[in-house]
C-alpha cells in the first residue's frame, strides 16, 4: 500500500496507475490535482471552474475503464485538464495554454488517451457514435462522451441523441450536470434537467413498492405486472424517461464528487452494451471557495492570485468592453434593436446590457447556428439584432448566415469577438473565417482598427438596410482612444503617415 504521506500525483503516469491505487488514497489524490491545477492555471490562465468540478469524476472513469483501448471523448474539451494529468502529461501542463506547451483542449496527437479532438460544444455524441459503429460488432470497449457545460443544448448533440439507439453499441454519455455553460444554463433542457434533480418522487415510489412486493407471494405474474407499472411510473415521473424514450437507458442523478458512487455507478455500465447516458451532479469551481462565489468570472480566467482570486493584472478595457458601452448607447437612440448571443453575455460584454435591456435581450445558449436563425427571424418581423458571438464559434453558422440572413438581405449586425489568435489554440483561433465572409453577397465586413472605432462602426451598421459583420480582436489595441470621422463606405483612411512603406488594411 502506498504511503499517503508522500505526494501520490507525481507516481501517476498512466491510466492503469490510477486504477492501481487503494481507494483509501483517491481523496488525496483529488485534492493533488486541485492543487496543481490551481498553481498551473494561476500562472498561465485557463479554465478553472469546469476541472475543479470534474476531479471526482475523471478519477472514477480512469479507475473503471482502460484508455486508449476505451476512448473518452471530452465535450467541451476544456474540461480535460485533469484528464491530461492522469494520462502522463504531468510535466507537460506545466507549460498549459503558452507557445509549444501543452494545449488547453484535447488533441489528436498530444497523446494515444486523446483520441478526438474537441474544442466546441456538442460534437462528442455524434463522434462518439462514429466510434461505435466502427467497432467490429464482437467489440466490447467502450465509447464515453463526457458531456458538460450546456454542450447537451448545442443542435449537433440533440442529432447525436437523435441517432443513439441506431449506433450507440457500447456507448456511454456521462453528462456533467453543472448547470452551468461560461454563465448560468438556458432553455428547456437546462430546465428539464433540474426537473430531474429534483423530482424524487419515482425513486421514492420505486423503492415503497419494492418494500410491497417483499411481503407478496412470489410469481411471474406479479413481477411482470410490476415491470410493467415501473416503466408507466418512469413515463410519467421521472423526467429521465426522455432518454429512455430515445432508446438510451438513463441512470442519475449520482453525486459527482462522491468517488464511490461513481465508481459503482461505472463498473455496472460497463457490463451493458446498450446505450447509457449517466447524470452526474457537480459543482462548477469545487473545491475553491473564490471559484464557488464568481463561476462565471472563473470559467475562463487570465493570471491570478491562488489565494485571494483577484487578477494580478486588472483586466483590460478592451474592444468587448467598448463593444458593450456601445450597445448600451445605441440601445437608446435605436428602440428596434436588440441583442443575441449564444451562452455568452459577460464574453461578450453584454453582461449590462442583459441587466438594463431584459426584454431585449435573447440567449439561445449553446446553439450557433440558431441564434442566427433567430436572429434572421427578428429582422424579417422588423427588430434589428445584434448577434454577439466569438469568431471560432461563428464558424458554426456559416451556411445560416449566407443562406438565413445575407441572401434575404436582412438588416442583422453581427459582432465577432476573438478574432484573431488566442492562447486556447486551433480550436478556438478566429482566423479563418474572413475568406468566407469577404465572398458573401449583401454583406458588409468592418474591423475596426482601435477602440475608439467600434462604436461609430456599430452605429453604420445600424443605419444600413442589409447585414453588417464587425470583426476584433481579444484584448485591446494598446493604442490611445482615437476619435474617428464618421464612417462612409468605401472612404478609405490614413491612420499614421511615413516613408519607405506603404501598408494597406481592409
Amino acid at each position: 500500500m502506498k504511503d499517503l504521506e508522500t505526494a501520490i500525483l507525481p507516481t501517476i503516469d498512466s491510466p492503469g496507475a490510477v486504477r492501481a491505487l487503494p481507494r483509501a488514497a483517491l481523496s488525496r489524490l483529488a485534492e493533488e490535482l486541485r492543487s496543481t491545477m490551481l498553481r498551473v492555471i494561476s500562472t498561465h490562465g485557463g479554465h478553472l471552474g469546469a476541472n475543479f468540478g470534474v476531479v471526482e469524476l475523471t478519477i472514477a472513469l480512469l479507475r473503471v475503464f482502460a484508455p486508449p483501448q476505451d476512448r473518452i471523448i471530452w465535450d467541451v474539451g476544456h474540461q480535460a485538464y485533469c484528464y491530461k494529468l492522469l494520462t502522463g502529461r504531468q510535466k507537460e501542463f506545466e507549460s498549459l495554454r503558452t507557445f509549444g506547451g501543452c494545449c488547453g483542449f484535447p488533441v489528436r496527437g498530444e497523446n494515444p488517451c486523446d483520441c478526438y479532438g474537441a474544442g466546441h460544444a456538442g460534437v462528442a455524441i455524434s463522434a462518439a457514435l462514429g466510434m461505435c459503429a466502427a467497432q467490429p460488432k464482437e467489440c466490447t470497449d467502450k465509447v464515453i462522451a463526457v458531456v458538460g457545460d450546456g454542450a447537451l443544448g448545442s443542435g449537433v448533440a440533440l442529432e447525436g441523441l437523435n441517432h443513439a439507439r441506431q449506433y450507440g453499441r457500447n456507448l456511454v454519455i456521462v453528462l456533467n450536470d453543472n448547470k452551468m455553460a461560461i454563465a448560468p444554463n438556458v432553455g428547456a433542457i437546462a430546465s428539464y434537467l433540474n426537473r430531474i434533480i429534483i423530482g424524487r418522487r419515482y425513486r421514492y415510489l420505486k423503492d415503497l413498492t419494492k418494500s410491497i412486493i417483499n411481503f407478496l407471494p412470489r410469481s411471474q405474474s406479479i413481477t411482470r405486472h410490476i415491470r410493467k407499472f415501473e416503466d408507466a411510473a418512469k413515463g410519467i415521473l421521472l423526467p429521465g424517461g426522455f432518454f429512455e424514450e430515445l432508446g438510451i437507458r438513463y441512470l442519475g442523478p449520482i453525486p459527482g464528487h462522491d468517488l464511490d458512487r461513481l465508481e459503482k455507478t461505472f463498473q455496472a455500465v460497463k457490463q451493458d452494451d446498450r446505450p447509457v447516458l449517466v447524470h452526474v451532479i457537480t459543482e462548477k469551481g469545487h473545491g475553491y471557495a473564490p471559484a464557488l462565489a464568481e463561476p462565471e468570472r472563473f470559467h475562463g480566467i487570465s493570471c491570478f492570485d491562488p489565494a485571494s482570486g483577484k487578477l494580478v493584472k486588472p483586466a483590460q478595457t478592451g474592444f468587448s468592453a467598448a463593444f458593450g458601452r456601445a450597445m448600451l448607447a445605441a440601445a437608446e437612440k435605436h428602440p428596434e434593436m436588440c441583442a443575441v448571443v449564444a451562452a455568452m453575455a459577460d464574453g461578450t460584454g453584454l453582461h449590462e446590457f442583459a441587466k438594463r435591456y431584459p426584454e431585449r435581450f435573447h440567449d439561445t445558449g449553446i446553439a450557433e447556428a440558431h441564434a442566427v436563425t433567430f436572429a434572421s427571424g427578428l429582422a424579417a418581423a422588423g427588430q434589428h439584432p445584434v448577434v454577439a458571438i466569438y469568431a471560432t464559434f461563428m464558424q458554426r453558422a456559416c451556411d445560416h448566415i449566407f443562406h438565413d440572413v445575407c441572401l434575404m438581405d436582412l438588416p442583422v449586425v453581427f459582432a465577432l469577438d476573438r478574432a484573431g489568435a488566442v492562447e486556447d489554440g486551433p480550436t478556438h483561433h478566429g482566423i479563418y473565417d474572413l475568406g468566407f465572409y469577404l465572398a458573401l453577397p449583401n454583406l458588409t465586413v468592418l474591423s475596426p482598427a482601435d477602440e475608439g472605432e467600434v462604436a461609430p462602426m456599430l452605429e453604420f451598421a445600424l443605419a444600413q438596410p442589409g447585414p453588417v459583420l464587425i470583426r476584433y480582436p481579444r484584448g485591446g489595441s494598446g493604442l490611445p482612444p482615437s476619435s474617428p470621422a464618421p464612417l462612409e463606405s468605401g472612404r478609405s483612411e490614413v491612420r499614421r503617415e511615413g516613408r519607405d512603406l506603404a501598408v494597406w488594411a481592409s
